[in-house]
């Protein structure tokens, strides 16, 4: 009984193949692109519009003592000047307040900031602000889900 199933179901498919080929044209004429133009739907993708400002600043005792930016209107037409700016802006910061500070700088990685102080009763603040304007939220939304759910899904252990 199995056999007859496999058998028939070997001869309902080549059936099938052989009057899906009966029913290819053998010389069909092209369209013209303008006809295509006509019967094809479609989306409009608008051109991606992302800017971005950077700015880094640290303050002892209420005077601020760096201040860092980085402002790119247009990401996707950066220049080279913009992209020097904003490898500075965000490149490491050291700030040393008080005698007798040591740090070595080599160990400073890319955006990190350090603020060492060897003085009592000083006020620190380090902020760091980052504006990003993009054209298209919901694009923006689905990359931001999608890199969550990739962080999420990745720290699961056994999964791989």
């Amino acid at each position: 009984m199995k056999t007859l199933r496999i058998t028939f179901a070997i001869l309902a498919g080549t059936a099938g193949m052989a009057l899906a080929d009966d029913a290819t044209p053998d010389h069909a004429a092209p369209v013209t692109e303008a006809t295509l133009d006509q019967v094809r739907g479609g989306f409009d993708i608008p051109e991606l519009h992302i800017a971005v400002r950077l700015e880094r600043a640290v303050y002892v005792n209420g005077e601020e003592i760096v201040r860092l930016a980085a402002d790119i209107p247009d990401v996707v037409h950066m220049t080279t000047a913009q992209a020097d700016t904003l490898a500075h802006a965000a490149g490491g910061l050291l700030i040393q307040s008080g005698p007798e500070n040591a740090f070595n700088a080599v160990e400073l990685g890319p955006a990190s900031t350090v603020i060492q102080n060897t003085l009592n009763d000083q006020s620190l603040m380090a902020l760091t602000t980052l504006n990003v304007e993009v054209n298209s939220l919901a694009a923006f939304r689905e990359a931001g889900f999608q890199d969550s759910l990739r962080d999420g899904l990745g720290s699961i252990t056994g999964v791989r």
